[in-house]
């Protein structure tokens, strides 16, 4: 596939793929936030000197680059698929292991570079999913919107 082509919806960056079996959420983090691989590692590695390319990347740590970048993270069990976000998932290439996949609002992008996953996969499989705060500020409202209207009573009042 022609890599000029292969360019992240919300972004107009270049796909970015995994170079070891461990780094997939390094490259989801770094299509998510309209950044090359290596500006994800540099920033791993500010935080923790020891870390290297390749190196399996923790969920704290994503959330604490992008903090750094500027994003507030939330990882849930629903998704808006208006906006991009991180997908975890069962791996389908690596037995009893999790794979991040980045959604860029309009495609699921796996960053192995397999066509092993789709929407399909996904609904069926999903471990969480990673958003800006403010990309789920509707699902938050729904969430208020569902929620009985409740008043304070005192324990007199209720028994």
């Amino acid at each position: 596939m022609d890599l000029a082509l292969d360019l992240c919806a919300h972004s107009l960056r270049p796909v970015v793929r995994q170079r070891s079996l461990d780094d997939c959420m390094t490259c989801a983090l770094a299509m998510f936030a309209g950044r090359d691989y290596d500006e994800v590692i540099a920033a791993a590695q500010a935080m923790a000197p020891g870390y290297a390319a390749g190196d399996l990347m923790t969920h704290s740590m994503l959330r604490r680059i992008a903090h750094d970048w500027g994003m507030a993270l939330l990882s849930s069990i629903y998704m808006d698929w208006r906006h991009p976000g991180i997908v975890g998932v069962i791996s389908q290439t690596i037995e009893n292991c999790g794979h991040a996949l980045f959604w860029d609002g309009t495609r699921l992008i796996d960053p192995g570079g397999t066509d092993a996953y789709d929407l399909a996969y996904v609904q069926a499989n999903a471990l969480e999913f990673t958003q800006r705060a403010t990309d789920l500020a509707a699902v938050i409202e729904l969430e208020r919107q569902m929620q009985p209207a409740t008043t304070a009573v005192s324990l007199t009042e209720h028994f």
